[in-house]
């Protein structure tokens, strides 16, 4: 037996693992060590949507903490277009070494039950970070619809089939989805009409062009409180902070009924484990900052953490829900 082999036995014999598995425990070591290096340049944060939304103020907000943090530029960059697929598929084919980012919303996991195709796999083309936050969605009705609760709405629909319409402000939001799952829970039939944009449904549904909708909570929550919209409930499965006196759907006649507008933080689907770690540690203590909540509680969202595990598990199920939804209310993928 050669010297060479000799050591290499040894190596074995004291160690347990052979010198293969020795570069393997030194690769992971050099990744934990880049890890705990990270980030050494910018970071860029894409969002598939223009500037001024939901999803861009959570990321300007996140982003200015974290460069904090981390003493590295956060740079938003804003790709729109194709609900959310431009986006999206850009992050998908960067390199996986934690300096491209993506802040997803539930367009991410609704998108699969509207589209047959997609330039790239929701779950497997990305690592899962952490969820960041949710929005409150509420169900609304213009104040001349005689119905002043969830079982009431439902009631009316039922002697008024496919004649009560619906504000859908774009296909596949939290809002529209709000509308798909109350007509496929409650058996009612709706016409929904579109719009370019929560803005625009809003005003009609304010002024009475249509007659129901749903909305962000606090955009319409001054609505509300004038008596110029009627809150029937939230779609969470608690009651919102915000407006503790709105009723969930789900306790107000449909057991079960959730429609989630989540925030969180999405990386190619190849980014190390040491990284995810690293990234998700920082976002978690950047977010459960008090004076950080605070912030995202009067952007109208609340704070809403997962570790990486249990944020992929979030969006493999929300991805089934709404391809089961889709299809018990008929919608067909385009």
């Amino acid at each position: 037996m050669g010297v060479c082999a000799r050591q290499t036995s040894e190596v074995k014999l004291r160690f347990g693992f052979t010198h293969q598995g020795m570069s393997l425990v030194l690769g992971l070591l050099g990744s934990t060590a880049f890890a705990a290096e990270f980030p050494i340049k910018p970071v860029r944060l894409v969002v598939p949507f223009a500037p001024g939304g939901s999803s861009d103020s959570v990321a300007r907000m996140i982003g200015a903490k974290l460069t904090e943090a981390w003493g590295q530029q956060i740079l938003i960059e804003n790709r729109p277009g194709a609900n959310t697929a431009i986006g999206a598929s850009f992050v998908a084919r960067s390199s996986p070494d934690g300096y491209t980012l993506y802040l997803a919303n539930a367009n991410h996991t609704v998108n699969p039950a509207l589209f047959k195709t997609q330039p790239f796999d929701p779950v497997k083309d990305f690592a899962a970070i952490s969820q960041i936050a949710n929005q409150t969605v509420v169900l609304l009705v213009h104040p001349s619809v005689p119905a002043k609760t969830v079982r009431d709405l439902i009631k009316l629909a039922r002697s008024r089939a496919g004649e009560l319409n619906f504000a859908s402000p774009g296909v596949g939001t939290a809002s529209h989805m709000t509308g798909v799952l109350f007509q496929a829970l409650a058996k009612i039939d709706m016409v929904f009409v579109p719009y370019k944009g929560a803005g625009p449904s809003l005003v009609d549904l304010i002024g009475g062009q249509v007659t129901i909708g749903a909305s962000g909570l606090t955009s319409s929550l001054q609505y509300i409180e004038s008596g110029k919209l009627r809150a029937l409930g939230v779609t969470t499965l608690k009651r919102s902070v915000l407006k503790p006196d709105i009723p969930t759907i789900a306790e107000s006649g449909l057991p079960g009924f959730e429609v989630t507008n989540w925030f969180g933080i999405l990386a190619p689907a190849a980014l190390s484990s040491a990284l995810v770690e690293r990234i998700h540690q920082q976002v978690a203590k950047v977010v459960g900052e008090e004076g950080n909540q605070q912030l995202l509680f009067k952007m109208g969202l609340e704070p809403s953490l997962s570790a990486p595990v249990e944020f992929g598990a979030f969006i493999r199920s929300e991805i089934d829900k709404w391809v089961r939804v889709a299809r018990e209310a008929g919608i067909r993928q385009e």
